[in-house]
């Protein structure tokens, strides 16, 4: 390498990732972000390895509900009315990712990004020495409504065609597994290959720490945009200073759309405005990850606590907190854990770059072999960091990507 070193703008999970894989790969790598590693989207995740999710946001009749979420603004899933006509280019994008063939292309890119997830983080974690900091314990998807139940199956058995292990069990089964769930839980789904993190935002600092140890470097800094050199990339920061890249990862999560923009990159990114609270002392006990796809929550149980989250709100990165939004979800939880508490609770809502077709932008810039992108990756960007981050230093390097990686360049839009 006649110049190893690399830039890489933002300091969330994809990026620290990013520069984790790429420092063990022999390069010079420094991190650029306005916040601490890990402070921003990256801390307040779910904290699960999501790996056998398969199913894009997108799907056939689904634009049928958007004028529902606009009148209800505490549901799973709105857009504040003012954001609107300013999501509806993206929404236009939706409902043509919403049509069979295209959710099928989403479905099989999908699939094959989180078939890497989990052996690309055990080799992280494993080099970090992080063994401890995992919950193997499984994943119940929870249903009260039998209606509910009967449409996941569906889902259930395309994961399995996928090669997921699922095993449909019924209510009682579930509340032998986890006896804080209600009686009225009439059944789910068991899938004992999930697992889940201890705390996202220790992983970034243990992240942090291994780049340290292995050379990496921190500015701290707001990069404002970013423009093509002869030779990489000049990066432009808030407070005048400028830094000349050989190499250039975008990884800024919901801040990418500008900085990829200034680069002649029109992206349909949007914001999902992600909410949730967790509670040190919540009064009953989990061991595994809840999800409750009727109520479109989770329930997650990490070393600060339990942690309910998951409510979608399209309102950009402007718009002040709904933290009605987290009533709406505490209200929603004790429908399946009644005697949940919620005393000292921390409220939390984060952004996630989300992009129509469910799929990140893994790709080099067009017009530019120096300015490579990771971002977008919605609900996946824990999941998926490794994964991207192995693809991201076989592109920089030369090698071949274990996966065709065509579904995730910025020349699809």
């Amino acid at each position: 390498m006649s110049d190893s070193s690399v830039y890489i703008v933002g300091a969330g999970i994809v990026g620290l990732a990013s520069a984790a894989v790429l420092l063990e790969r022999g390069y010079k790598v420094t991190v650029i972000d306005r916040a601490e590693p890990g402070n921003a989207t990256s801390r307040g995740n779910a904290a699960a390895i999501a790996w056998t999710d398969v199913s894009p946001l997108a799907s056939p009749g689904i634009w049928k509900k958007v004028p529902g979420w606009l009148f209800d603004p505490l549901g799973p899933l709105s857009i504040r009315p003012v954001y609107a006509l300013k999501i509806l280019p993206w929404m236009l994008r939706f409902a043509a990712a919403s049509r069979p063939a295209a959710m099928r292309r989403s479905t099989e890119a999908i699939v094959a990004l989180n078939s890497l997830a989990l052996p690309a983080w055990e080799r992280i974690w494993t080099r970090m020495g992080w063994g401890n900091h995992l919950r193997r314990e499984g994943c119940l998807d929870v249903f009260d409504k039998e209606s509910e139940l009967a449409g996941a199956r569906a889902g259930w058995r395309k994961q399995r065609d996928y090669g997921i292990e699922i095993e449909e069990i019924d209510g009682k089964a579930i509340r032998d597994m986890e006896p804080a769930l209600s009686e009225n839980v009439v059944g789910g789904a068991f899938l004992p290959g999930w697992l889940h993190v201890d705390d996202p935002l220790l992983l970034c600092r243990d992240l942090e720490s291994h780049i340290r140890g292995l050379g990496g470097k921190f500015v701290v800094g707001q990069v404002e945009r970013v423009e093509r050199a002869e030779a990489g990339a000049m990066v432009h920061l808030a407070d005048g200073a400028t830094i000349p890249a050989r190499k250039l990862v975008i990884a800024g999560g919901a801040w990418s759309k500008a900085l990829a923009k200034g680069l002649g990159d029109a992206i349909p990114l949007d914001t999902e405005r992600g909410y949730n609270i967790t509670v040190p002392d919540p009064g009953v006990s989990l061991r595994r990850f809840v999800m409750l796809p009727g109520y479109g929550f989770v329930l997650s149980p990490i070393e600060p606590g339990l942690r309910i989250g998951g409510a979608v709100e399209f309102g950009g990165l402007e718009a002040e907190a709904n933290w009605a939004r987290v009533d709406a979800l505490v209200a929603r939880a004790r429908k399946v854990v009644p005697d949940l508490k919620t005393d000292g609770g921390t409220r939390w809502m984060g952004f996630r770059p989300s992009i129509p077709d469910s799929l990140p932008v893994i790709s080099k810039a067009r017009g530019s072999n120096d300015i490579l992108y990771a971002f977008g990756h919605g609900h996946h960007g824990l999941t998926q960091a490794a994964a991207t981050a192995e693809i991201i230093a076989d592109e920089i390097s030369g090698a071949e990507p274990a996966i065709d990686i065509s579904p995730y360049r910025v020349d699809r839009f």
